[in-house]
């Protein structure tokens, strides 16, 4: 697993256990993480929205919108939320097999938390199926 992966994997864990105090804060991480992904994955996490979209949506306490723009058009998305408050986000990378589901108390948290997820699964199916040196 590659240093970049393992931070999408604690950014996971971290929407897992509550780790963000504020969904913009959640936004921001996830926003670096991809500003900093390999060549190799920018195919996955393009086109998204630029920084300064990001940072003015935040500013207007648009988290859910921030979320999905920073998600980008390739995917498709669903968001719920119960009736008590709990949230639920699935995000499918178009032309990819693999899926993300994420619970959380947040919207913006559970659909950022499918979509590292979404991320996770479509990077280990791309190294299982990546040829292998005889």
């Amino acid at each position: 697993m590659s240093p970049w992966e393992a931070r999408l994997l604690s950014f996971v864990d971290e929407c897992s256990v509550e780790g963000f105090e504020t969904a913009s804060a959640a936004v921001s991480k996830m926003a670096r993480i991809l500003d900093e992904a390999p060549e190799q994955i920018a195919p996955l996490i393009s086109p998204r929205a630029e920084p300064a979209r990001i940072a003015a949506l935040l500013e207007v306490d648009a988290q859910i919108t921030a979320a999905i723009e920073l998600i980008g058009p390739l995917c498709g998305i669903l968001i719920s939320r119960s009736a008590i408050g709990s949230s639920s986000g699935l995000v499918k990378i178009v032309d990819e097999v693999e899926e993300g589901n994420f619970f959380a108390a947040d919207p913006a948290i559970a659909l950022l938390g499918a979509y590292a997820t979404a991320l996770i699964a479509v990077i280990a199916h791309m190294k299982d199926n990546a040829p292998r040196d005889s």
